[in-house]
């Protein structure tokens, strides 16, 4: 019994315990001597029972001179790009419904009818586009371009939090807008690491919560960016004007690999 009344009681209080909805998410990256294959990789959980997890092949586009690109607000329920509910405006984090991106799992005309009156996803903004962007497979977040750029994600808490734009607030840019466009037009993980945080300074940059008691805990960003050579962990938040952001990056040596579940390193 010595053995067996410690397990019951164990077993007990974590029947009792409130159950929460999984929602966090898990980064890993590994140097390019650490692995077997001899490059860089990264990967990551995302953990989310609500979120739209489908897999699509963004094409390369070219665009005319002059033109802009469309910055939506952020949505991860279904759909999280291409279709936004009239009749329901709950805001799970991302949605995404449009034509602009070239892929035909976000065109309003694919979307299922019966439930909601799907229209076009909410643009909050726009920045200059560039000649020619870049082919990527995307997801609920974005996952790897046709460079071999991958970028994997862990939301960390911050004590700065921001509003995005037609919300109330200033900021521009969440963390995967910024890493599809570093997708669209950067071939190696520094070029996309610099980009990333220019564009969040430049534009500004929100969490995933801007609403209730979570906007600490998901106002700021790690990502792990590799390409064929090398890995970099890029963290970032909003800072105290709501229209910029703080952010800094650094190379992981070769021979290192790193886990990050939520937390700044």
């Amino acid at each position: 019994m010595r053995i067996v009344e410690p397990v019951l009681a164990t077993i007990a209080a974590a029947s009792s315990a409130k159950l929460h909805e999984p929602d966090k998410c898990t980064v890993i990256l590994v140097g390019a001597k650490a692995s077997a294959s001899g490059s860089p990789m990264t990967t990551h959980t995302a953990d989310c029972s609500s979120c739209d997890f489908r897999l699509t092949k963004v094409p390369q586009l070219s665009h005319p001179r002059g033109s802009l690109r469309n910055v939506p607000l952020l949505r991860q329920a279904f759909p999280r790009y291409g279709g936004w509910s009239t009749t329901c405006h709950i805001m799970f984090n991302h949605i995404v419904v449009g034509s602009d991106r070239g892929a035909p799992a976000y065109y309003l005309s694919n979307l299922e009818r019966g439930f909601y009156n799907w229209t076009e996803t909410p643009i909050i903004g726009q920045i200059p586009q560039v000649a020619t962007t870049y082919a990527y497979i995307d997801g609920l977040y974005p996952i790897i371009n046709e460079h071999q750029l991958a970028i994997g994600e862990s939301t960390c808490g911050a004590n700065l939090w921001a509003k995005p734009a037609t919300q109330g607030g200033k900021a521009l840019f969440d963390i995967t807008e910024l890493a599809r466009v570093a997708f669209e037009r950067t071939k190696t993980a520094r070029e996309a690491v610099q980009l990333m945080g220019d564009l969040a300074v430049q534009y500004g940059y929100y969490g995933a919560e801007w609403e209730g008691d979570a906007v600490y805990s998901e106002a700021g960003e790690t990502l792990t960016v590799t390409d064929t050579k090398e890995g970099w962990v890029f963290h970032i938040l909003p800072d105290d004007s709501g229209a910029s952001a703080v952010w800094v990056a650094q190379r992981v040596p070769d021979t290192h690999i790193v886990a990050i579940g939520n937390q700044f390193i």
